[in-house]
């Protein structure tokens, strides 16, 4: 028996992994298992399912089944399972760790099986065979055979001649220490085997441990993020705007952001005048993590498009008096590297940043007297500092 914090812990994984969907049939399960040296197998994943439920079974190579994905980590000397159950926008996912690989496996089996029956036993179900002597092959006609014309069995030791009938007590039995019956030896009297006492379960092992299953996993982010830029305009453009981010279960840990950004140079002093350069964009990065050092902290590199629109203002100097505007359209492609750590279950900061490649590339002048402001370089580059509340 699990004391009701735990039970309470399952009921509550159960309840949001199933939504309480009750199933009466049997449900085939198709298991995709990777885990680091040491682990249990495969196999034993799916045993430790189908010993919590009768609901459950290995599914046939060509049959309609439920996607289970399981894949198992080893860092710092703990394990770390991470399951997935179904696929595309019905999947679930849920993470694990524990101090032994076989802790891991047991819980995501225990989340398995309680996805498909909300009343799966918290234990596996161990078979137990009744109790038998190895030398009563058929207990039931020795019994009949020893047996004397008034039905009693003779007393444990006794001969019993080859015709099948026993000899007739010489007097009553009588109160007192038992008397041998017969100088042949006795056979072994069988005895119920005492169960010995269950071992805890690893399921309740792995919801103690320090090491607690993670709360649901929140796939949207809205956050707010800082940005500079240099190589776009004569000084670094600076600014920032807001973002929202979507984590998708690829394989990779993948993530889709979209941003919208305003930033500036402010006045920059240009010899015989000076100008001031605007830029807004929007921005599209696609990432995946790479590495995870920590629980919550993932390195990882994405790919970013950008475009908007380049914005330049000429300023009034001590030689140029007449000033013009120009809009021109920016585009530009980039390569990030991406660090994200997690502030707890709600706020998420990341840092990334990397090369920049313009699609467009043009020069700003002054025309009278000519000179050149700025050319925009074939690799330009970006640094975005962003933070945000998950949900």
């Amino acid at each position: 028996m699990l004391p009701p914090r735990w039970l309470a812990a399952v009921a509550v994984l159960a309840g949001v992994l199933t939504g309480a969907d009750a199933r009466a049939e049997v449900q085939p399960l198709r298991v995709a298992y990777e885990a680091h040296e040491g682990c249990p197998s495969a196999e034993a994943f799916l045993r430790e399912v189908t010993a919590r439920t009768e609901l459950a079974r290995e599914a046939a190579p060509d049959e309609a089944a439920l996607e289970v994905r399981v894949h198992i980590t080893s860092a710092e000397g703990e394990s770390r399972g991470r399951i997935t159950v179904g696929t595309e926008e019905d999947a679930r996912v849920r993470e694990v760790g524990g101090a032994t690989c076989a802790d891991v496996v047991a819980a995501l089996a225990l989340i398995t099986a309680l996805w498909v029956d909300p009343t799966a036993s918290l234990d596996p179900q161990r078979p137990t065979a009744k109790p038998r002597s190895s030398d009563d092959s058929d207990p039931a006609g020795a019994a009949g055979a020893a047996a004397d014309p008034t039905g009693a069995a003779p007393p444990a030791g006794a001969l019993v001649p080859p015709g099948g009938q026993a000899p007739e007590p010489a007097s009553p039995p009588r109160a007192g220490p038992p008397q041998a019956a017969s100088l042949a030896p006795t056979a072994p009297v069988a005895r119920p085997a005492t169960a010995p006492p269950r071992p805890p379960s690893p399921a309740a092992g792995a919801l103690r441990s320090p090491q607690r299953p993670l709360p649901l996993e929140r796939r949207w982010t809205l956050g707010i993020q800082a940005s500079t830029a240099s190589g776009v305009a004569p000084e670094a453009l600076l600014g920032g705007g807001p973002f929202v981010e979507l984590r998708a279960d690829l394989g990779l840990r993948a993530s889709f952001r979209v941003a919208a950004e305003v930033a500036a140079t402010g006045a920059i002093d240009v010899g015989p005048g000076g100008a001031r350069f605007t830029r807004w964009i929007g921005r599209l990065d696609t990432c995946a993590d790479v590495l995870r050092p920590a629980r919550w902290l993932s390195l990882g590199s994405c790919v970013g498009a950008e475009g908007g629109f380049l914005h330049s203002s000429g300023l009034v100097g001590d030689t140029i008096t007449e000033v013009k505007d120009a809009t021109v359209p920016w585009a530009s492609l980039g390569l990030l590297a991406r660090m994200t750590a997690s502030l707890g279950a709600l706020v998420r900061v990341d840092v990334h940043g990397g090369p920049q490649f313009p699609l467009i590339r043009r020069s700003f002048m002054f025309e009278r007297p000519a000179l050149v402001i700025h050319e925009v370089p074939a690799v330009t580059w970006a640094l975005h500092v962003g933070a945000g509340l998950s949900f």
